[in-house]
Order: structure tokens, then sequence, then C-alpha cells
């Protein structure tokens, strides 16, 4: 799972205005002279870690085992099936996504009952929980307070992607 990067990459940015957010989008003209392939070393074991950090009182005299770390392989499963949004909003707060935080979309990944979702419902972009109880399917907000979103027949409603990761700014 590497990432491409070549010096004429085509950089697409598409701005949905449906709701209130963005979604980040890369394409490739597979013509593209003089790519470089950016990821996980090829030779180092898939399995390995490439850098850690105690959470307390590590020695920084010892080997720190501090290598360049690609986020690509820490977060990304299907590189040409994941996209980046923005969230405005509060409702799936009591997940851990909060307004301002970017989101991971893996369309590859198979929604199932319990997945935090991106859905599209009447041409707007929704980030919920997806509930499935027999036939009926429904995206749920955290939040108290906000409706829940039922599907029905002839009713603009599509499952986008799986969220698969949360990033959050930090103060600084």
């Amino acid at each position: 799972m590497s990432a491409i990067v070549g010096t004429q990459l085509a950089q697409t940015l598409v701005a949905l205005t449906a709701a209130h957010y963005t979604v980040l989008m890369s394409s490739l003209d597979a013509r593209t002279p003089n790519l470089v392939h950016v990821g996980r070393d090829p030779g180092a074991d898939p399995g390995s870690t490439r850098a850690s950090v105690a959470i307390g009182f590590g020695s920084p005299s010892g080997d720190t085992g501090v290598t360049r770390l690609d986020l690509n392989d820490i977060l990304v499963r299907h590189p040409q099936a994941t996209f980046l949004m923005r969230i405005t909003g509060d409702a799936m707060r009591e997940v851990g996504i909060d307004s301002g935080d970017l989101v991971l979309i893996d369309k590859a990944i198979a929604p199932t009952h319990g997945h935090v979702v991106i859905a599209v419902v009447d041409e707007e972009f929704v980030c919920r929980q997806l509930c499935k109880q027999g036939a009926d399917i429904r995206l749920q907000a955290t939040r108290a307070g906000c409706a829940d979103i039922l599907a029905r027949d002839g009713e603009g409603f599509q499952i986008w992607g799986v969220v698969t990761q949360v990033i959050k700014p930090m103060p600084v």
C-alpha cells in the first residue's frame, strides 16, 4: 500500500458545498512520468513498528528507534478508496468526533451495524452511526436531541463510506 507522488500529479480539490463538509481527492494520470513511490520500506517487516514513544519516563540515552513515519502506512488501508472530510457540528461528539476534526473515509470497507459512516441523504453529506435492525436501516447521531435518519424507498439515501480514523487538532 503505497501512495504515488509525481511531479505532474494532477491534484483535484473538490469542495462540496452540501452541508459543511469538504472532500479532498487526488487523481493520478497513469501516463505521468517520473513517479516516485512513497510509503512502506519494501525491505521492512510488514508487521514491525517503525517508531514508538513511552508515555511516562523513557530514557533519552537509550535507543529511541526514531525513524521516518509514513501516515499512509499507519492510517490508510485502501489508498485508492480513502478520502478526507472535515467535520462541522457536534452530533457525533460522544464517539470522539468533534467539529473541526478531519475524518478518513474508506469506501472499500463494507458498512455494518455500529460503524460510523458518511452517508449522502437528500444530496447532503452526514456523519452518523449505522444501525441495522432486520430490514430497517437508520443513521443515528450520538448526541441526544438529534433525530434519527431512516432509509426509505424513493429517498436519496446512500452510504458513501466508513469512517476509519479521526484526526484532531491540538491546542499549541
